[in-house]
């Protein structure tokens, strides 16, 4: 009895595991409700590696080929989810940031009148040779004259500002890239489908006499979570409110659906680019998911090749949210990735090192 059980549970797991992974690949335009699937695929991963030890050590070895056969299936999510790669040294390379400032607290939502203060220390100590920013917000008179600031207190001598919104005349927000490099041109993709803050901007960078680059800094659909929406998933257990489960359903089913849309426009841009490409920004989605299938075809995920654990990017409860991610072409080496644990947003900063 108890090995029919082992083996009901070896089973059961192991296949849920390679069914999730593939569920990635389902455009929710076309069946939605397997997109949720992709947040509880760390979970199904501890569990199926779990099962593979203790059966490795138990009398019945055998069944330890079902987690095993599943784990080697789903490789390429495995990887997406947990790294344990390690950074490489190069005499000549680049450094690329990117972060979700969260408009540099404007709203004092951390309750810490020094925070804008401190994310441009972090700025100044880093100094990335390239920085993209989400969610930035700047005002061309006041208190937050981000995009005037940045530039001057770390010497970039090239910046684009793709706005998305404008208030008063005086407040801007939307994406930024600031450059060491030289900006050969510009783009900004509007997205059909979504909110007018998440949107897609790109730069063609001249790397050196011989090199162009192209860089995309996105920001896909979020969930558009409200304050009671956090509270109420916090405290599941305690609450069984049918309309609050049925509103956070109907919230993650339309970022689903925004975001596999919003990612195919980038790639049709993608697909014209005469350089090189660099992906970079706030997917607001985890490595299992159509949107980050869509994006990273093909490209070098910069936390797989060098990033440790599960890379959580996103500043909440769960260990395991990567929704931010820099994706490269084939032809670049990453040398090294780096998320700063710094809490002055709801996302990490991440750092990478690569050459090309």
């Amino acid at each position: 009895m108890f090995k029919k059980f082992q083996l009901f549970l070896n089973l059961l797991f192991a296949i849920s595991l390679v069914l999730v992974h593939y569920s990635a690949s389902i455009n929710p335009l076309k069946f939605w409700p397997t997109a949720f699937l992709g947040l509880i695929y760390p979970l199904l991963l501890l569990v199926v590696v779990f099962l593979f030890i203790i059966q490795v050590f138990s009398k019945a070895k055998r069944l330890a080929l079902l987690p095993l056969i599943a784990l080697l299936i789903t490789w390429s999510s495995n990887k997406a989810n947990f790294s344990i790669s390690g950074s490489s040294s190069k005499l000549e390379q680049i450094s690329i940031m990117t972060w979700n400032v969260k408009n540099f607290d404007l709203y004092n939502w951390s309750g810490n009148e020094d925070t804008r203060a401190k994310i441009l220390n972090l700025l100044e100590e880093n100094k990335p040779d390239i920085l993209c920013l989400q969610e930035f917000y700047t005002e061309d008179k006041g208190k937050f004259t981000n995009l005037k600031d940045i530039k001057k207190l770390l010497n970039y001598s090239h910046v684009y500002f793709a706005k998305t919104y404008s208030s008063n005349e005086n407040s801007h927000w939307g994406l930024v890239i600031f450059s060491n490099f030289k900006i050969l041109d510009t783009g900004k993709l509007t997205f059909v489908e979504g909110t007018r803050l998440n949107s897609c901007m790109y730069t063609d960078l001249e790397i050196n006499s011989n090199q162009n680059i192209r860089l995309y800094n996105l920001h896909l659909q979020s969930n558009q979570f409200a304050k009671e929406d956090y509270d109420f998933i916090q405290n599941f257990g305690d609450n069984q409110d049918g309309k609050s489960v049925e509103k956070i359903i109907s919230k993650l089913k339309k970022g689903y659906i925004n975001r596999a849309k919003q990612s195919q426009q980038v790639l049709e841009s993608l697909a014209s680019s005469p350089y090189p490409s660099i992906i970079c920004g706030d997917f607001n989605d985890t490595p299992v998911s159509f949107a980050y299938r869509t994006l990273s075809k093909n490209k070098k995920d910069a936390f797989i090749e060098k990033g440790m654990g599960f890379g959580k990017t996103y500043v909440n409860p769960s260990p395991f949210l990567r929704i931010d991610y820099l994706l490269f072409d084939t032809i670049f080496t990453v040398n090294s990735y780096k998320r700063l644990n710094e809490e002055l947003s709801d996302h990490y900063p991440i750092l990478v090192k690569f050459s090309i």
